[in-house]
């Protein structure tokens, strides 16, 4: 063998993800009709070489048939669109009622889809059949538009045609004249915005409140960041532990300055995917370590001498983090450790990154934000529902009105292609400008029109939340409401009747029927608290005012009562709040102590409800937001009291017979567990177990 032979037969190709192939998948890359060199054809001496000819054999014995590939190639799947999952799921409901239509009228649906050009006619009674169907949920021609737009579609994925100007310009009229047949909304919604003085007021009922089953941490966190970054929920809730660090800069203090990182994962898809990044894995002899890197970093620095910590996100990211034991892995236990870190004079700064990279940093849903956000708003007393991109907008008018952000930088932090989209979609209804200064050559009085142009106005702690009992049984007298619930009850009684309970026939079709029918019949009944609740709410903004100005004028009181009932805090949630809401300390060195004592409060406090009860069963220890407070005493409940649900604070109020108590230790304590008692922890294998050792180890006499 030559030494050409040699080296071919030893050299290794790569194709960009590591994957090793020999010549023969080489050169059949290349085809055998490329020259193995340039000037190969005009040198005679080297076509004769045995080297040659070793290629040229390569290259015939694993030609790929590309022609044929292309011959089978479907033009429909090769030209298939990406689309998000709501997009999907919207595609399927247009389908649907247009499969629907068509079986109403006696057609076809592939072929009346195919005719080209699409008759007006059918699209007009189309679209006014799926306005006629859906009228609970199309209130606004925009929404018309949307389903044309999907329409459109899904014509094109299944026929391959595109839609003629003509049908375009006539659809146009079509849709004006169903908007004003069934009187939609012409108009847009109000575009609020929320600036850091509202959000320190919903901040503060956030905190002071203790009915709901919220994670105060992380709602506020997630509030403070979307303020702050102006990021879309979906980005914020998505975050895991590999998006999010700790750097510490040296100052020349004490102390370093820290500063929190965010790279939003989920941003929009017209800035292209992310570029990859790698990161050395000196531990171990293994490749290097590839992570995503996102395009757009956000770096937020504590403010030093902060006056009020409830405004800094990193005081409640390091409690989350703490709270999560996410510093394990560097041997962090206390916060009084994480602040006497100090950077290398060698190294310009100090990147402290969460264990598990993969977690998730926030245990909700975007569903379960909004929820959050519109209960929120609503105890706070703001008048219109709150959702994130209240928080949204208020972050792209901060940095709109900045002189120190330009608008490329605008458009990078809010993920817009120009600066025409904030114009179009986010500018404010209410112009926060003092143009009478400015006609008359004043001092502008920007706090005035700031307070005008808030949302701070409209807080009314005296606007009723939730319904009274003579509304909710107005709400379930609801024509659609009784009719649902009749169907349900129906499909109950059937199942009864022949399975015994309604667990007996899980799994079959009658099952399922029955399920959905009680879907339904729920999914009214909260259409109809939402439309009675909304009756009251506008009755109270239009007749409360009057009786304000009424008790005035005759010199009466006004009313200043709360509908909602002030509940005891948790002796964690009153600490964290002393610690929050206080002024900043004068010396560096105090401020360095007010820091620590707010992060161990706010690491002190427990999860939402739902995380608590995930954590009953978990095969991890206690955790330290709860083991805090416990020491090593024996825990003494009352009798008929959840020893389990008591410590982790689900519930705190005894079961009202035995039971009660032993059908909630079967359905809810079934697993394998010890006892969460850290003097105790006892293993408990079945719920009769568990329901005698809390009797007789843990009742109080």
């Amino acid at each position: 063998m030559t030494q050409f032979q040699e080296q071919l037969h030893r050299h290794q190709y790569s194709d960009g993800d590591n994957r090793r192939y020999d010549i023969s998948e080489k050169h059949q890359e290349i085809g055998i009709d490329r020259p193995a060199y340039e000037g190969a054809d005009n040198d005679d001496s080297r076509s004769d070489s045995p080297e040659h000819e070793l290629v040229i054999n390569l290259g015939r014995s694993t030609q790929r048939d590309w022609l044929q590939e292309e011959r089978d190639l479907d033009d429909s799947i090769i030209q298939g669109r990406q689309y998000d999952d709501d997009t999907i799921r919207l595609q399927k409901r247009v389908w649907n009622l247009w499969c629907r239509f068509c079986a109403e009228t006696r057609r076809d649906a592939l072929e009346l889809l195919r005719a080209d050009p699409p008759s007006l006619k059918t699209l007009y009674t189309f679209f006014d059949y799926t306005v006629t169907t859906r009228r609970r949920y199309i209130k606004a021609a925009s929404t018309l538009q949307t389903y044309w737009n999907i329409w459109t579609q899904l014509r094109r994925e299944k026929t391959g045609l595109t839609i003629p100007s003509q049908v375009k310009n006539g659809m146009v009229g079509v849709r004006d004249q169903l908007t004003k047949k069934h009187k939609l909304r012409t108009e847009s919604k109000e575009k609020p915005i929320l600036r850091s003085e509202d959000v320190f007021e919903l901040l503060k009922v956030l905190w002071t409140t203790g009915t709901e089953p919220w994670d105060p941490v992380q709602l506020a966190l997630i509030i403070l960041l979307a303020g702050i970054t102006g990021q879309r929920p979906g980005a914020l809730v998505s975050l895991k532990h590999a998006d999010v660090a700790i750097t510490l800069f040296p100052t020349g203090r004490d102390r370093p300055h820290m500063v929190l990182e965010v790279k939003p994962r989920n941003t929009k898809g017209y800035r292209g995917k992310k570029k990859p990044w790698y990161v050395p894995n000196c531990c171990t002899k293994c490749s290097n370590i590839q992570f995503n890197r996102y395009s757009l970093e956000i770096g937020i620095p504590e403010v030093p001498s902060e006056p009020c910590l409830l405004f800094c996100p990193k005081t409640l990211f390091l409690g989350l983090l703490m709270r999560k034991s996410a510093f394990r892995h560097l041997h962090i236990s206390s916060d009084r450790q994480l602040y006497a870190l100090q950077v290398s004079e060698c190294a310009g700064s100090l990147t402290l990154r969460p264990a598990d990279p993969d977690a998730y940093l926030f245990d909700i849903s975007a569903r379960t934000l909004n929820s959050w956000l519109r209960r929120l708003g609503e105890i706070t007393g703001f008048n219109l529902p709150i959702t994130p991109y209240w928080l949204r907008r208020g972050a792209g008018e901060a940095a709109n009105s900045s002189c120190e952000i330009s608008e490329a930088q605008q458009n990078l932090l809010l993920q817009h292609a120009s600066g025409s989209v904030y114009q179009k979609n986010y500018r404010p209804d209410y112009l926060p400008v003092d143009f009478n200064a400015a006609w008359r050559q004043l001092k502008p009085q920007v706090m005035i029109i700031r307070m005008a142009s808030g949302q701070s106005r409209s807080i009314d702690r005296r606007r009723p939340i939730d319904l009274s009992r003579a509304e909710e049984i107005e709400a379930r007298a609801n024509l659609l409401v009784r009719r649902r619930l009749k169907r349900w009850l129906k499909y109950k009684q059937k199942i009864q009747r022949k399975h015994g309970t309604l667990a007996s026939a899980a799994g079959t079709p009658l099952y399922a029927e029955a399920m959905k029918q009680r879907t339904r019949y729920y999914t009214a009944l909260q259409a109809s608290r939402r439309e009675m609740k909304e009756k009251m709410r506008s009755r109270f903004n239009e007749e409360q005012p009057v009786q304000d100005v009424i008790r005035q004028v005759h010199g009466l009181p006004l009313e200043t009562y709360n509908v909602c009932d002030d509940v005891a805090l948790s002796q964690e949630r009153q600490k964290a709040i002393v610690i929050l809401f206080r002024f900043a300390p004068t010396s560096e060195q105090d401020e360095t102590n007010c820091r620590i004592a707010a992060v161990d409060a706010v690491s002190q406090i427990g999860p939402s409800l739902t995380s608590r009860l995930r954590a009953i069963h978990s095969s991890e220890g206690l955790p330290g937001w709860t083991a805090a407070g416990l020491g090593n005493k024996c825990v003494t409940i009352r009798p008929l009291e959840c020893l389990l649900c008591s410590i982790y604070g689900v519930r705190e109020k005894p079961f009202k017979s035995d039971f009660s108590f032993k059908r909630h230790i079967r359905r809810v304590h079934y697993a394998c567990t010890r006892c969460p008692d850290p003097a105790c922890h006892e293993p408990l294998n079945e719920w009769w177990e568990i329901a005698n050792h809390m009797r007789f180890y843990h009742m109080s006499p």
